[in-house]
């Protein structure tokens, strides 16, 4: 006996059963999804098997005493072709019931309740399928969150609060620390092996503190096991639960390169010829003659020629032919009216060129007497490759950013949709953990993918009214009952679309961290350089105000909430930090944008106690 009954929108289910307890299509109740379950029955065991390695199928209901086998032996050979689909035995037997969950069986159902109750049959089967489909998706989730880190250079980790157990480590450690992820998960106290002697207290100290609550960022020498020294710079964020350190996420990176410029910037500034050697360009003085009188190891470098070959040249000469009369000109220019500036080709002693740029500036000689010329050149070569080559990662960024998001979202939409179903029929505080789980995904994916696109993104520049791009954040971000008040009509210059993102993270967060009962203030005339205009957002939430005014060199982002406590305002821009449920990384990407662009930024107190976010160093736009 086998019969399909299909329906649209519905659960495909394998009934395996002599004496089928569901003989019809069976329809779930208006506004559940899916709205039904498919059936296929079979009264045999083989011919089940048979349909299952042919068709999809979602889930198995089966007799525990088939014709051609038991039903625990049926169990044992699904078992064989598909170890997750979900399966569910009729059973009466006490003692085939106590047994067949360890042998296989996903959950087990009287069949005396199921006899003339098909409606609680068949609703016991959607529960298993839809658990086992979340399960998968959520399974899917965690493997591409995980894939996303792996693009990262930065050594990302996640400990217990008492550093015993490593809960997650990307493949970044490999590179580092030049050991194995497995080494670490098998021993997580092996990078401590790792830490130079000298540093290994400092370390210990350091782990201490983080254990006790509090953000730590620390920089130490390891070896890797091929005795190659390096320094790395980990940052530690406790993530406290109920008062208690439940685990430590952070991020190294290795720094060696930085600390070898340093060491090599400390000796020059040892050095007799420091002054003129610190410069990473080239330095040259000129004679009344146009003559080099002085220069330092960078253009020596650059050129081949060695000290006592420059000493005998003019700087024209350093340069390709058609190039020299128009130098010797502007070396002229520069005497005549005190600057000048031209781009040209060095050619070197092997005779190869290099493009620079060469600035100069008339300067008193050394005995005061008739005036000579100093200046810098700057190699700039690869500054249109490198162009090139930002705008090319830019595109590789937008589209990993944009196939990760659709792969990511997806699912986790999925699983969002299956877990409603799943509260409406059952109360359960573990399907509100799952929730909250779930939307800690959506808000991290939101915020990597930021951090992402931020990345090392080339910038597109161009003059940006304040309160047009503000006004525009304002209608985007859920601000509830917030006013914004705008004190600023300025145009400065920065990258609309990083703009845009650092004033909806700071919009949100005076949101979501400073709500607070509004009170009564008086007009600020002090920093206000342009007329006030407010705009009230629609909605029921606290009543908050958030400011935004004009500094001399940038503005600032004030609201009247609850403020930031004084001891933290130094590390509220470090990844993880957070007052309330969010990803901890919006003030991060704020950190990120403002240095993108050579700013500044600094969390103060408003004049209203609350939190007041200052951007410095800005350019305007003149009007």
């Amino acid at each position: 006996m086998a019969d399909t009954y299909a329906t649209a929108d519905s659960i495909h289910v394998l009934q395996v059963d002599d004496t089928p307890l569901l003989d019809e299509p069976v329809e779930f109740p208006d506004g559940e999804s899916p709205d039904s379950l498919t059936l296929t029955t079979t009264d045999r065991a083989d011919s089940a098997l048979a349909r299952l390695e042919d068709n999809t199928i979602d889930g198995i209901v089966a007799a525990d005493d088939l014709p051609d086998r038991s039903g625990c032996a049926f169990v044992d050979a699904v078992r064989e072709r598909d170890s997750n689909v979900p399966v569910l035995l009729l059973t009466e037997s006490e003692s085939v019931a106590s047994d067949a969950v360890s042998n296989g069986v996903t959950d087990v159902f009287s069949r005396d309740t199921a006899v003339g109750c098909g409606d609680l049959l068949a609703n016991r089967i959607r529960l298993l399928v839809e658990h086992h489909q979340s399960t998968e998706t959520a399974s899917r989730t965690r493997q591409r969150l995980t894939e996303l880190t792996e693009q990262s250079n930065e050594l990302l980790w996640v400990f217990s609060g008492d550093w015993t157990e490593i809960q997650f480590v990307n493949s970044a450690y490999e590179t580092i620390y030049g050991r194995s992820v497995e080494s670490l998960q098998a021993n997580p106290a092996e990078f401590m092996t790792a830490i130079h002697p000298t540093d290994q207290d400092r370390v210990v100290q350091a782990m201490q503190r983080v254990s006790a609550g509090e953000s730590v960022e620390l920089e130490f020498r390891i070896t890797r096991p091929d005795d190659d020294q390096r320094w790395v710079r980990a940052e530690a964020q406790p993530i406290v639960e109920d008062g208690t350190v439940t685990r430590i996420v952070g991020a190294s990176r290795d720094i060696t390169e930085r600390k070898r410029r340093e060491s090599e910037r400390v000796a020059k500034r040892e050095s007799p010829d420091a002054p003129v050697d610190a410069v990473p360009d080239l330095f040259y003085e000129l004679d009344e003659n146009g003559g080099l009188a002085r220069w330092n190891d960078a253009l020596a470098a650059a050129t081949g020629y060695a000290d006592a070959d420059l000493a005998q040249m003019e700087l024209a000469a350093l340069f390709a032919p058609s190039d020299r009369e128009n130098i010797r000109n502007r070396i002229e220019t520069a005497f005549e009216t005190g600057e000048t500036s031209f781009e040209a080709d060095l050619l070197t002693a092997g005779g190869s060129t290099v493009r620079y740029e060469f600035t100069g500036s008339r300067v008193p000689a050394a005995d005061g007497s008739t005036p000579g010329v100093a200046g810098i050149g700057r190699d700039i070569s690869d500054r249109d490759s490198r162009q090139q080559a930002l705008e090319r990662q830019n595109e590789r960024l937008e589209e990993f950013a944009s196939v990760v998001s659709h792969d990511l979202r997806n699912p986790l939409d999925v699983a969002r949709g299956q877990l409603e179903l799943a509260q409406r029929d059952h109360d359960s505080e573990h399907l509100d953990a799952i929730k909250r789980s779930h939307d800690r995904i959506g808000q991290l994916i939101e915020d990597l993918l930021t951090l992402a696109q931020n990345g090392e993104a080339a910038l597109d520049n161009e003059p940006v009214p304040l309160q047009t791009i503000i006004e525009q954040c304002w209608q985007t971000v859920e601000t509830g009952g917030a006013t914004l008040e705008l004190r600023t009509a300025a145009v400065i210059r920065a990258d609309p679309s990083r703009l845009r993102q650092l004033f909806e993270n700071l919009i949100r967060n005076s949101v979501e961290h400073g709500q607070t009962p509004h009170t009564e203030r008086q007009e600020d005339t002090g920093e206000q350089r342009a007329a006030t205009s407010t705009v009230q957002s629609q909605g029921a939430a606290a009543d908050l105000t958030l400011t935004v005014g004009e500094l001399d060199d940038g503005f600032y982002v004030a609201d009247d909430g609850v403020g930031i406590p004084s001891d933290e305002r130094e590390t509220v821009f470090e990844g993880g930090y957070s007052l309330a449920s969010g990803s901890g990384f919006g003030l991060r990407i704020v950190d990120e944008i403002v240095d993108t662009h050579g700013w500044s930024v600094a969390a103060t107190e408003s004049d209203d106690g609350g939190a007041r976010f200052e951007i410095t160093g800005v350019e305007f736009e003149t009007v």
